[in-house]
C-alpha cells in the first residue's frame, strides 16, 4: 500500500512538473519526492516465500539505506527464463540469489565488480565479513579478483542438509525394526506398501519419495553414499573426489548397482511414481499427510521433521542411520554426504548491475543485510514483525510461529529471505533458535560416526575451486552436454523404459564422449592447487 500510494504522490508531482518545467523521469538511480534514491531489484526466492513488500525489516533495511527498491520476485523457471534476460541486458540495478560464477564470464561486462565500493567505511558491516571470514573472500572472488557476487556466511548450521526418515510408528504397527542395509529397506518397503501401515484401509502408502537428483539434498541419488562414496555440498552434477582424485558418480560402476537397485524398488511399487515431475511444493505436500491427517510417506529424505512433516506427524518420524550395500555379495563402508561449507556459507547471494546509475545508495543498501541484527532478520524475519525479538547485547530468539499450526522452518522461509539471503551471523552471535534448529541437530545424531569419516582426500568442496576464464567457458559447454546425457538416462533407468544393464557402457562412452574426461582433468588441476594452498 505504501509503494502504491508514493506511485500515486509521483504521478502526481511530474503532472504538475510539466507545468512547471521541472519534471522528472523518476527512473532508477533518481531520486524521488521523499529524498530516498529509486532502485530496481529482482529476488529469486523459495516457493513458500510471501510478499516480500510486506516485510517490516526489509522496509527498515531501504529506509537506513535512503533508497525505494521496486522488487520483482522470480518464484520458478528462473534458470530457463534468465539467459535470455541476460543475453538481453534486461536486468535491473540489484539481483538477489539469481547469479552464478558463470555469468560473470558468459555475461561479460553486465555486472559490476564491487571490490571499490567495499571498504570499512563505506561498507563496514561486509567488510567485517571479509577479516573475520577470509574464506568469504576467497569464494567470491574471481581468479583474477574480481567481486562480482556478495557471499554469505551463517556459521550455526550443521554438517549435513539430508536426513533419511522413516515412520516409526509404521515400523511399530507391523513389528518391524529399522533397517540397516539395502536389502532390509527393501524388505522394509515392501511391508509398507502390503500391509496398511497407517491403518485406514486404504493402499494409499507411498513407501519411498524422493525430490530431485544429481545435486539434491533429498534425492535417491544420495544413496551411493552406502556404496562408499563421499559425497561433499550436495556433489552437484555428480562430483566427488576419492583419494585425491576427482571422479563423477555418474559413471562409477557403484551408481550402476544403486540404479539397477532403484529400478527394482520402482518396478516393485515401492517408489512413488511421481516423484521425477514432482516439484519441490508438491514433495513437501505429500509428506504432511492425507485430508485426514494420517501419514501416507514411509521413508524420505527432508531437512528437518517438522519442516518435512508438519507439526501434526512429525513425532512419527526417526532418523535412519546410513544404510550399508549388501547386494552381490558386496559391502562398503557407508558414507554421508558432508555438507557444512555449502550450508554455512555460499556466493552470489547479491549483484549490481554495470548499469545502475547509483551504486553507492546499492551497495549501502546491501551493508544493511550483514549487519550482527540485519542478518538474523534475513535468515530469520524481522523484530517489528514479531518473528524475532532481540534479548540482550547481539542476542536473539526466534519467536515461535504466528500461526501455531505452521511449522518453524517454512514460517521461516515464508517470512524472510531465509538460506537465499545475503548475511553474515557472526560466529559470537547468540541465538535462541527455535525448535526445528534443535531438532536438526538431534536428528543428525545418526550422522556422526560416518561423517567423522571424512578426509582431506576425499573432501571436494567445489564452491572453493578457481578456474581460468578459458577453463570456465570449456567446462561450461561441456558440462552441458555431459548434463544432457546423465540428467535424461536416470528416469529412463528408473521407470524401466531402459535395462541398467543393457545399456551402461553405451551410456558411459556416450558421456565420456560428451567432454567428462576433460572437465575432470580442469577439476583435477583446481582441486590439486587448492589442496596445495
Amino acid at each position: 500500500m505504501r509503494k502504491k500510494l508514493l506511485s500515486i504522490l509521483l504521478s502526481a508531482t511530474m503532472v504538475a512538473g510539466m507545468f512547471t518545467g521541472c519534471g522528472s523521469s523518476g527512473g532508477a538511480g533518481s531520486t524521488g519526492a521523499d529524498g530516498k534514491t529509486k532502485l530496481t531489484a529482482l529476488f529469486v526466492a523459495h516457493p513458500l516465500t510471501a510478499d516480500i513488500t510486506t516485510f517490516k525489516w526489509l522496509q527498515e533495511f531501504e529506509d537506513n539505506a535512503g533508497v525505494d527498491i521496486d522488487w520483482e520476485v522470480i518464484y520458478s523457471d528462473w534458470d530457463q527464463t534468465k539467459p535470455t534476460r541476460f543475453a538481453s541486458g534486461d536486468i535491473p540495478d540489484l539481483l538477489f540469489n539469481a547469479t552464478v560464477d558463470a555469468d560473470y564470464i558468459t555475461y561479460n561486462g553486465l555486472f559490476e565488480d564491487l571490490t571499490p565500493y567495499i571498504s570499512a567505511e563505506t561498507t563496514p558491516n561486509i567488510q567485517a565479513m571479509f577479516d573475520e571470514e577470509p574464506d568469504t573472500l576467497v569464494l567470491a572472488k574471481t581468479p583474477e579478483g574480481k567481486l562480482f557476487g556478495l557471499p554469505k556466511f551463517q556459521g550455526k548450521w550443521p554438517d549435513t542438509n539430508g536426513v533419511l526418515f522413516i515412520n516409526q510408528k509404521w515400523l511399530d504397527n507391523l513389528g518391524l525394526e529399522a533397517p540397516t542395509t539395502f536389502s532390509e529397506l527393501e524388505e522394509v518397503l515392501l511391508a509398507f506398501k502390503n500391509n496398511d501401515p497407517n491403518g485406514n484401509g486404504v493402499a494409499d502408502e507411498v513407501p519411498l519419495d524422493f525430490n530431485g537428483w544429481f545435486g539434491s539434498a533429498y534425492s535417491l541419488s544420495n544413496l551411493v553414499g552406502g556404496l562408499g562414496i563421499q559425497l561433499t555440498n550436495w556433489a552437484n552434477d555428480g562430483y566427488f573426489a576419492e583419494d585425491g582424485q576427482v571422479k563423477n558418480f555418474a559413471v562409477d560402476e557403484r551408481y550402476k548397482k544403486l540404479m539397477k537397485y532403484l529400478a527394482k524398488l520402482y518396478k516393485e511399487g515401492l517408489i512413488n511414481e511421481n516423484a521425477i515431475t514432482n516439484d519441490y511444493s508438491m514433495f513437501q505436500s505429500l509428506s504432511r499427510g492425507n485430508e485426514n491427517g494420517e501419514a501416507v510417506v514411509g521413508v524420505v529424505y527432508g531437512w528437518e521433521e517438522t519442516d518435512k512433516f508438519g507439526n501434526d506427524l512429525a513425532d512419527e518420524y526417526v532418523a535412519l542411520s546410513p544404510l550399508s550395500y549388501d547386494l552381490d555379495g558386496e559391502s562398503y563402508e557407508p558414507r554421508w554426504t558432508y555438507d557444512y561449507s555449502g550450508l554455512n556459507m555460499s556466493t552470489n547471494r547479491a549483484c549490481i548491475s554495470s548499469k545502475c546509475k547509483n551504486k553507492e545508495a546499492a551497495v549501502k543498501f546491501l551493508d544493511q543485510f550483514y549487519s550482527q541484527e540485519g542478518s538474523v532478520q534475513v535468515l530469520f524475519g524481522g523484530i517489528s514483525d514479531g518473528n524475532v525479538s532481540a534479548t540482550g547485547d547481539n542476542a536473539y530468539k526466534v519467536n515461535d510461529p504466528q500461526d501455531p499450526s505452521v511449522d518453524a522452518g517454512t514460517w521461516k522461509w515464508t517470512y524472510s529471505f531465509a538460506d537465499n539471503g545475503p548475511m553474515y551471523i557472526r560466529r559470537d552471535t547468540t541465538i535462541d533458535m527455535s525448535d526445528d534448529m534443535d531438532n536438526a541437530i538431534r536428528e543428525r545424531e545418526a550422522y556422526a560416526d560416518a561423517l567423522s569419516k571424512v578426509t582431506d582426500d576425499d573432501y571436494y568442496p567445489q564452491m572453493f575451486m578457481k578456474y581460468s576464464e578459458d577453463e570456465q567457458n570449456e567446462m561450461a559447454v561441456l558440462q552441458a552436454n555431459v548434463t544432457n546425457i546423465t540428467d535424461n538416462q536416470w528416469g529412463l533407468w528408473l521407470v524401466g523404459d531402459e535395462d541398467v544393464d543393457a545399456t551402461w557402457d553405451a551410456y558411459v562412452k556416450s558421456v565420456e564422449d560428451a567432454g567428462l574426461n576433460r572437465i575432470l582433468e580442469i577439476r583435477q588441476g583446481a582441486f590439486d592447487k587448492y589442496r596445495a594452498q
